[in-house]
């Protein structure tokens, strides 16, 4: 299904109104080849995890699925599921069963950019990927641990790139070759072959991204009164899906993204092109501040460099505040765990981040409606200081980077008007080393610098990076552990 947004809706119709709804837990995101990168919404019937045995007869590989994560830099590849029609025996792989090829992204594609080309028409030619570890798996997805788990799926993961803000080459494109004999639990030999399989399927190319098929897009916020609506996708809570969750209320974090989803981009990527909203859902993070997530996808840029604003800002304040009259029960109708449950939200616990239109959009809505959002998480935005005076006793983090010659200078003339309303501003005059953010796993002398600033208890505090740009800031920035947890720890009183 090509990618569907408030635009093209209108034209589209009701034909496709029934497919909207139709997300699957780690599931397929099908990035039409004619069309866009959008993926489905949650579904039972499209859920390769959960999908039964493969229809097919023949034994052997039934199909390929790409396994990606977003990132900093975008959506990579990071491995392949072969899935068979019966479960694999992990002692026959070998480092060379495979043969794997992630086809680049086409040129001129630059994740997150406005009226980039469809990564996938692309004309290059597949490029060989080293695999890095082979393991079996009882479905298409990662294991952090890359221990063997009986299955169908033999995963063919590739290296992770330690800098996750190098931008990505790859479409979401992949072919692979069973280049040496297998076995089967029962004792069958399933022998090398020379076909070429692709992860292309009728609907589009067959993948998993971690983290967020879990996502439900494509949502509407409206106001019949005003003939007013805006487009969103949310993430659920694992907690809120099972029995009793809607009887739990759950901190909000908004993230709004930036002027490069909008006015030509999707649902889908707003949440693959940049991690700013979809980095929040990855399941090490919901393990360490259980949350709902959403993110509005806008037609039009809400915030330009001359401090004016559509009507969408106050529209994203109108969604939020529906979702804190805790009625919200539009999670997909087609799944048991989510039909008809209430989603609560803990009016103590939102929080609004985002990054550059998304950053100014923030701070707008944080001066706005002081009342509530317990915590901004600002990354490269600015805004007018005069209009930035409520901020003073707010708790927000500002990160920007010493390149950038908008956010930086901006908020810098926003100190001393904070300070002489009787706002506590922790600017310190040394920049901090960005080489310390990657690999994320090794964070531990960043992470007590940020805490060193935050434990001085400013209302607003205010951290610069050297050498980052504007762009690199959304590359990097979202990925700093401390500022994250910082932002989730906080409480309105």
């Amino acid at each position: 299904m090509a990618a569907v947004s408030r635009r093209n809706f209108v034209t589209a119709g009701a034909v496709l109104a029934g497919s909207l709804s139709s997300v699957a837990t780690g599931a397929r995101h099908m990035a039409h080849a004619a069309g866009a990168g959008g993926f489905m919404a949650a579904s039972n019937d499209s859920d390769p995890a959960h999908a039964g045995p493969p229809s097919k007869k023949a034994p052997g590989i039934q199909n390929i699925c790409a396994l990606c994560e977003v990132t900093g830099g975008g959506e990579k590849v990071y491995g392949i599921a072969v899935e068979y029609d019966v479960n694999i025996d992990p002692g026959s792989l070998r480092p060379d069963t495979y043969i794997a090829s992630v086809f680049p992204a086409a040129k001129g594609f630059i994740a997150g950019m406005p009226q980039e080309p469809d990564k996938n028409r692309t004309t290059a030619t597949p490029q060989r990927r080293a695999i890095t570890a082979l393991y079996t798996a009882d479905a298409p997805s990662l294991r952090p641990d890359r221990k063997n788990v009986p299955g169908r799926y033999v995963i063919a993961e590739f290296n992770h790139d330690a800098d996750l803000s190098l931008p990505t080459t790859d479409s979401d494109k992949v072919t692979l070759v069973q280049n040496r004999s297998l076995r089967t639990v029962a004792g069958a030999t399933y022998a090398a072959s020379p076909t070429v399989w692709d992860n292309t399927g009728r609907h589009g190319n067959n993948v998993v991204i971690r983290g967020v098929d879990d996502w439900e897009q494509s949502h509407w916020w409206w106001d019949d009164s005003r003939s007013a609506w805006l487009e969103y996708s949310i993430y659920l809570p694992k907690s809120f899906l099972e029995k009793g969750g809607e009887n739990k209320s759950y901190p909000l974090v908004l993230a709004v993204t930036h002027s490069g989803t909008s006015p030509d981009g999707t649902c889908a990527q707003t949440l693959t092109e940049q991690c700013i909203a979809s980095i929040w859902s990855l399941p090490e993070e919901q393990a360490r501040h259980e949350c709902v997530v959403i993110t509005p996808r806008y037609e039009r840029t809400t915030m330009n460099d001359y401090w004016e604003h559509t009507f969408d800002v106050e529209n994203t304040y109108k969604l939020v505040q529906s979702l804190l009259t805790n009625t919200w029960n539009y999670g997909n109708p087609n799944r048991d765990d989510r039909r008809d449950k209430i989603l609560k939200i803990d009016p103590k616990r939102v929080y609004c981040t985002g990054w550059s239109m998304g950053a100014m959009t923030s701070l707008w809505l944080m001066a706005r409606h002081p009342e509530t959002f317990a915590a901004g998480l600002i990354i490269a935005g600015q805004q007018r200081p005069a209009d930035m005076l409520p901020l003073a006793h707010q708790k927000i983090l500002i990160i920007t980077g010493s390149e950038d010659d908008k956010a930086t200078p901006w908020n810098e003339k926003c100190v001393p008007l904070w300070e002489q309303v009787g706002g506590k501003v922790v600017r310190p005059k040394e920049y901090l080393d960005p080489a310390l953010i990657f690999p994320i796993d090794r964070q531990e002398k960043l992470t007590n610098q940020i805490k060193h600033y935050l434990a001085q208890n400013g209302n607003i505090t205010f951290l610069t990076f050297q050498g980052v740009d504007h762009m690199g800031s959304a590359r990097k920035f979202f990925h700093i552990q401390a500022a994250r947890d910082w932002l989730l720890e906080q409480a309105k009183t």
